[in-house]
């Protein structure tokens, strides 16, 4: 039978085998790989997106296509006199193991006729940026908190008169985000 000293020193043992172990890298998990297609909604908002990672797979590109959009976005284009938004692009980064940042930016548009120095056929009515913060709570899930700027394109002739350069700021907190492929 094993003496109360040798136990005691093996679980000592076996205590610091598992605190030592614990704050190495090797047990905290890989950092999220950013990349695949995503889907995510807000509301009656709905929309689909790729990112496209570097061979890192820590920083990636967005692009993103609206599927459906809310009433109170499809009022803001009837105020704007604008027909629809524009495909969004950014980027991302990851931060931490389980976080990311980045930045996406789209045009809000009139529709009307192609031109080489526009670029988007019509004419901008507004200029939609937003800074994105991922939680990946798995490797497929994520909540976003993002902060929706909306802004003149020019602001000596806003879209809607009296209006601030920035007129919307709203910020959306834990919006869900799957990842489909």
């Amino acid at each position: 039978m094993k003496s109360k000293k040798n136990i005691l020193l093996t679980v000592g043992a076996a205590l610091l085998v598992l605190l030592g172990t614990a704050g190495s890298d090797e047990h905290r998990g890989q950092c999220v790989r950013l990349g695949g297609t995503w889907a995510g909604k807000n509301g009656d908002i709905t929309w689909t997106s790729t990112w496209t990672p570097d061979s890192s797979g820590q920083n990636a590109t967005i692009t993103l296509q609206w599927m459906t959009l809310s009433v109170d976005v499809e009022a803001m284009l009837g105020l704007l006199e604008a027909d629809y938004m524009s495909m969004v692009s950014g980027s991302v980064s990851t931060v931490s193991r389980d976080r990311a940042k980045g930045k996406t930016i789209w045009h809000i548009v009139a529709e009307g006729t192609p031109s080489t120095t526009q670029p988007v056929a019509g004419q901008i009515r507004a200029v939609a940026v937003m800074t994105d913060d991922f939680h990946f709570t798995s490797s497929s899930t994520a909540l976003g908190t993002h902060e929706l700027k909306i802004y003149s394109p020019d602001p000596q002739n806003p879209p809607v008169p009296n209006e601030a350069y920035i007129f919307f700021d709203q910020t959306y907190e834990n919006v869900p985000h799957v990842r489909v492929l």
